[in-house]
């Protein structure tokens, strides 16, 4: 089926202090949902809430984008953790920006996690519904962002939340749905016109093709950018032109599902 809008989300407000990281002020301008660090794996209070009120100013979404506790890894690296330390750590980031989002007049949209949680909670059904239950306490009415066809979908839809689905733009995938690691080569996309023909297909077949040639059939309803991907906006931008292409308009996921 012909889709009328799509979501573009895109991590951000991930800088820390002096360390500036990702062209928020320009990627901003592109997309229409923000998955916004909350200080564990990137962000610190003043770049969360200036990264609100850049969103706020450009009609872009706001998401929570919890991490674990690991500023130095980038929350990259995986850690023994209980599900009832993760549920914490998703309370607990996830309630300072939805504050900061309430302080600037607008409504929190959506949680999705960060870097190693996701490889966690794939592995671990206990971790995944710890994570999934604390964003339903926090409010019932958060979108629960997740990677198509994978298992922590279901599990948010089965702790009562409604679920978007998202293709990345920029990264590899393997036949069984999940992303080629970062430590491999080839991991990350960085070629606008290579990146431009995935969206392309994806919008004209639901499928991509893998890091192996593969065929992969997809469901979204959201498609994930980087700010920090070399060549980013150039990127962007070419995306949006494929779905102006293709009639489709770029929305906050809150909007249309």
């Amino acid at each position: 089926m012909q889709k009328t809008a799509v979501d573009l989300n895109c991590d951000m407000g991930e800088s820390f202090g002096r360390y500036k990281l990702g062209l928020d002020e320009e990627v901003i301008k592109l997309i229409s949902s923000a998955n916004v660090g909350c200080g564990f794996h990137g962000g610190d209070p003043h770049v969360m809430r200036d990264t609100v009120a850049l969103a706020k100013e450009h009609g872009v979404g706001v998401g929570a984008h919890p991490g674990l506790p690991d500023l130095l890894g980038f929350g990259r690296r995986e850690m023994k953790v209980t599900p009832e330390e993760v549920k914490d750590y998703f309370i607990y980031q996830t309630g300072a920006l939805k504050a900061f989002v309430e302080v600037a007049g607008m409504k929190l949209q959506h949680v999705k996690m960060h870097g190693a949680l996701d490889t966690m909670a794939r592995a671990d059904e206990e971790l995944a519904g710890a994570m999934c239950e604390a964003t339903r306490e926090i409010s019932p009415d958060l979108i629960w962002l997740a990677h198509s066809g994978m298992l922590t979908g279901e599990i948010a839809r089965n702790t009562g939340l409604k679920v978007v689905q998202e293709v990345y733009a920029d990264r590899a995938y393997n036949a069984d749905k999940t992303l080629v690691s970062r430590k491999l080569p080839g991991a990350v996309l960085k070629d606008p016109k290579e990146i431009g023909a995935r969206i392309k297909q994806l919008m004209e077949s639901g499928t991509i093709t893998t890091i192996d040639g593969k065929t992969l059939e997809l469901e979204f309803d959201s498609i994930c950018v980087h700010g920090d991907t070399p060549g980013a906006l150039e990127m962007i931008r070419t995306i949006r032109g494929i779905l102006d292409d293709h009639n489709v308009a770029v929305k906050p996921m809150a909007e249309f599902i």
